[in-house]
């Protein structure tokens, strides 16, 4: 087993990576922190970046995922911000990173979602990125057309789902299934910019905060029919302890381990 010391010094390659050490490759201090709690700026370099984002089970890209999916859903503008930077540094796109938030508006709302979008705008401008937009929405087809490619869409990745209530459903609840088979997933879902894995990351992040046990669940077992392992899972919820506290990801783990088990 790593001591504690080396456990803080496996953090500086990957705060490299995310853009957060000198010329020298030793991190870059937050002030602040250090002079008020050099404790927690220990604990968080050893174990947050030294221990969670060195685990093997998701990439660091997809750990870059799911941390700027969550602080853009906890409204965290100040850490996205860094976060958003850092993604960069490691090599996402900028088009990769508006879709990140494109792909959460759904989840979180629009509010949240396009706060996120100014956020990473922001980003760019400073390091003067031009970023070339997706244009994937197709204005001039049928609404018959889009709802059908999100029904087809929802099943590939979520299989045969359908409404909660819909034993109860009216008029309204209709309307509302029509609306989110549209274009939660005939417009957002099928869009070019992430692969289907990284959507699923990004969606299930958000949801470990803002969603239902049963969407999560649905999501979990989504996850696993396009590909990702339980170990992946289990581990997504486990690098979003740092993130939304450990009782959130703890209930999150603990959903999937239900759907695992019925698997």
């Amino acid at each position: 087993m790593a001591t504690l010391d080396e456990r803080l010094l496996s953090s500086y390659p990957v705060l490299a990576r995310l853009g957060r050490t000198d010329t020298n490759g030793i991190p870059i201090p937050n002030r602040e922190l250090i002079e008020t709690s050099p404790d927690l700026w220990r604990i968080i370099g050893e174990a947050c970046f030294g221990t969670l984002w060195n685990r093997p089970a998701l990439t660091i890209e997809q750990r870059s995922l799911a941390t700027i999916s969550i602080i853009a859903a906890l409204c965290r503008d100040d850490n996205l911000k860094g976060h958003v930077a850092s993604g960069l540094d490691l090599g996402l796109s900028p088009e990769q990173i508006v879709e990140i938030m494109l792909q959460l508006i759904f989840y979180t709302g629009a509010p949240i979602a396009t706060t996120a979008m100014r956020v990473a705008h922001d980003v760019f401008e400073e390091r003067g990125i031009q970023v070339q937009p997706t244009l994937a929405y197709d204005t001039a087809q049928d609404p018959d057309e889009l709802y059908r490619r999100g029904l087809a869409q929802r099943e590939a990745v979520l299989g045969d789902v359908t409404m909660s209530n819909s034993a109860g459903a009216d008029d309204v609840d209709r309307d509302w299934e029509r609306c989110m088979v549209e274009y939660l997933w005939g417009a957002v879902w099928t869009r070019p910019a992430l692969d289907i894995q990284s959507r699923m990351i990004c969606a299930l992040s958000a949801l470990s905060l803002v969603g239902t046990e049963n969407a999560l669940r649905n999501h979990v077992r989504g996850a696993l029919r396009i590909g990702l392992t339980e170990a992946q899972v289990n581990e997504l919820f486990f690098h979003l302890t740092f993130y939304t506290g450990v009782s959130i990801a703890r209930k999150g783990k603990a959903i999937a381990r239900q759907v695992f088990n019925a698997s």
